[in-house]
């Protein structure tokens, strides 16, 4: 659906927060609703002083782009909110863009929508083109056919399991869908990694020299 379940929106837009992107691709953007809300939550809500000027003349500090295969949809996004939108096939666009060419990309509820094995290649494109991939999946899964628009038919289940099997190894918890993330730490968890390093680094160090 060019949507999204209610349950899952506030966990994927704080999670899409934590990282601090600058660069996103918003896969299957459907009639915009994340990418508005990446607008206005990452950009704008913060913004007490200066929301208001940003928004009127667009000076947006995030770069987010989208894809969208189904041209009817496009009449429903916000002129503000992407910075440019393929209306095309999603490998195609892929092919074109450069290994990490973006921070973050997100694709939600758009996997189960793929043929298992054109799902792991996107899986795998999505991988290379960003430094963390963000992915939502209903958990329970169902046959599901538009004949308006045969992007939207159900062609595939994807389990917890699957995404591990193609690298995922964080998840968000949702009762009503799988979300996975892979990549990164997020920019408040990388203090603390960084840290945690550096002393790791020096507790080596210093046994190595104490042996010695």
């Amino acid at each position: 659906m060019p949507y999204s379940n209610v349950e899952q929106i506030p966990i994927i837009i704080n999670e899409i927060k934590k990282y601090k992107p600058k660069s996103i691709l918003d896969v299957g953007c459907g009639i915009g609703l994340y990418g508005t809300l990446i607008r206005i939550f990452l950009e704008l809500y913060d913004d007490g002083e200066g929301f208001l000027q940003r928004l009127l003349n667009r000076e947006w500090q995030i770069k987010l782009d989208a894809i969208e295969g189904f041209a009817p949809y496009l009449e429903f996004i916000s002129p503000w909110t992407y910075d440019h939108v393929w209306n095309a096939d999603v490998f195609d666009v892929f092919s074109k863009l450069s290994s990490k060419e973006y921070d973050m990309v997100i694709a939600i509820a758009i996997l189960e929508h793929l043929e298992k094995d054109k799902g792991v290649h996107f899986l795998n494109e999505i991988k290379r083109i960003s430094h963390v991939a963000i992915v939502s999946v209903p958990s329970l899964w169902g046959p599901q056919v538009v004949p308006a628009n045969p992007l939207e038919n159900h062609r595939s289940h994807w389990t917890k399991k699957d995404f591990e099997e193609q690298g995922f190894s964080h998840f968000l918890p949702s009762s009503r869908s799988t979300i996975a993330v892979y990549g990164g730490f997020p920019a408040e968890r990388s203090y603390f990694m960084k840290t945690f390093q550096c002393v790791r680094d020096f507790v080596y160090e210093k046994l190595f020299f104490w042996k010695l």
